[in-house]
């Protein structure tokens, strides 16, 4: 198997991927007895394809290129989470409260898997998943084409729920133990945090970016 293939598994994931981006998968194996084992093992309701990544995640400069910028646009970064099941939760949300993009850094972060794209339901091939090298070098150049960059932050002192989101819109999450990276919360514009009972100390990156995405389009509703 080439470096970058992964397994897929599931009706979901491996009917997307065929619907929406047959160009990155590889094969749809027909004998499970040859898969490796974790995948033989998963709950693939026999469903199972190979996908290259290396064809599915898009660059940063040629997405950029292809990007209409308006004030309707939002793009989430993934800040250096390391659980798949979170960024499998992250795209989802994403994609079903509109969302241009996830930016997915080249290192330190959990990569696109069969479990992302489980967890995700497929909905990793409906939205474009784009590379980036350094995320804060990413940020001032979103920041130059007009964008708003927004770090979710618990301790910030700015609540969600009082933000416009009237500009072309960046969410940072950050990572699940330690947040957002220091140079990283220097280059966000806002720091927003999520108003919350006393009786809850935190929400883990995936709910935190589900109430973000959630808060903008209620501002931006799809039928605008």
């Amino acid at each position: 198997m080439a470096q970058n293939d992964i397994y897929i598994y599931g009706r979901h994931a491996v009917e997307e991927a065929l619907q929406n981006a047959p160009h990155a998968v590889s094969k749809v194996p027909f004998d499970i007895k040859s898969l490796p084992k974790e995948v033989a093992e998963a709950n693939h309701q026999g469903y199972i394809a190979r996908v290259d990544i290396g064809k599915l995640m898009r660059p940063y400069k040629e997405f950029m290129s292809e990007l209409e910028v308006t004030p309707d646009t939002a793009i989430a970064v993934l800040g250096e989470l390391q659980d798949p099941q979170n960024v499998g939760a992250v795209i989802r949300s994403a994609v079903a409260l509109g969302i241009s993009a996830i930016l997915v850094p080249e290192h330190n972060q959990a990569p696109i898997t069969g479990t992302v794209v489980k967890v995700s339901a497929g909905m990793v091939f409906r939205i474009p998943i784009v590379s980036v090298g350094n995320i804060n070098t990413t940020l001032r150049d979103l920041k130059d084409k007009g964008f708003w960059i927004y770090g979710l932050d618990e301790t910030a002192t700015q609540l969600i729920t009082e933000e416009k989101f009237d500009a072309p819109t960046v969410f940072v999450l950050g990572n699940e133990a330690t947040g957002i990276r220091e140079k990283t919360r220097e280059v966000c514009d806002i720091l927003l945090s999520i108003p919350m009972s006393p009786k809850c100390e935190s929400l883990n990156a995936a709910t935190s970016g589900a109430i973000a995405f959630y808060a903008w389009s209620a501002k931006h509703p799809p039928n605008k």
